[in-house]
């Protein structure tokens, strides 16, 4: 794995750490989530957001957003018809960071789960020559799984730091799959400490 975290190549990706689906007033934790854990799993991000900015990789930030003007009309009827859970509202505070204070030009809104229909992310990886990307956030079984089979259908190296990742399913089993599958297909599954320790060796 050390070659696929070269940091000329690695990109770090950061996938709604929002108040709807982190914070004790969230949407998540009204509707009786555990999130508990999402202050750690903060911390532990920034501390490699950290490492990777002595490093010069770069950090990009996906940020989940509900904007009716936004949709298209066969996902409005999803939502009116289907019950559709709402999550994000840009009406509220939902949308907005959970611990992080992200530079404006490292944000990536997205109006579905998938953090490469924002085309200027595609755009700027690409301009950035980027192969590998570390890929953290949440929810573990829906926008960061989409991140990882979209990227890799994209052609970039994935790799998952396990405990960097997190969902609110009161699965216990939620998390191994999404982490299963990426061993199996996907890419590189490590940890905190395994990515850290390959970083600061460059």
């Amino acid at each position: 794995m050390v070659d696929k975290l070269n940091p000329r190549h690695t990109a770090l990706i950061i996938v709604d750490m929002q108040n709807d689906f982190c914070s004790e007033s969230g949407l998540m934790a009204k509707k009786g989530k555990d999130v508990s854990g999402m202050g750690r799993l903060t911390q532990d991000i920034q501390s490699l957001v950290e490492a990777c900015n002595d490093k010069g990789i770069p950090t990009f930030y996906t940020q989940q957003i509900y904007d009716r003007t936004k949709l298209n009309d066969l996902q409005n009827e999803q939502y009116d018809l289907d019950g559709k859970l709402v999550t994000c509202d840009i009406a509220g505070d939902g949308y907005k960071f959970y611990g992080f204070n992200p530079p404006t030009d490292r944000i990536y809104p997205k109006y579905n789960y998938n953090v490469f229909s924002n085309t200027r992310l595609v755009d700027d990886l690409s301009a950035a020559d980027i192969k590998t990307l570390v890929i953290t956030g949440v929810s573990t079984q829906i926008c960061v799984e989409t991140a990882i089979r979209s990227g890799f259908d994209l052609g970039y190296k994935i790799v998952v730091p396990s405990d960097l990742v997190a969902t609110t399913s009161k699965d216990p089993t939620t998390q191994q799959r999404t982490l299963s599958l990426v061993s199996k297909t996907y890419g590189v599954v490590s940890d905190l400490e395994e990515v850290m320790r390959i970083i600061e060796s460059y």
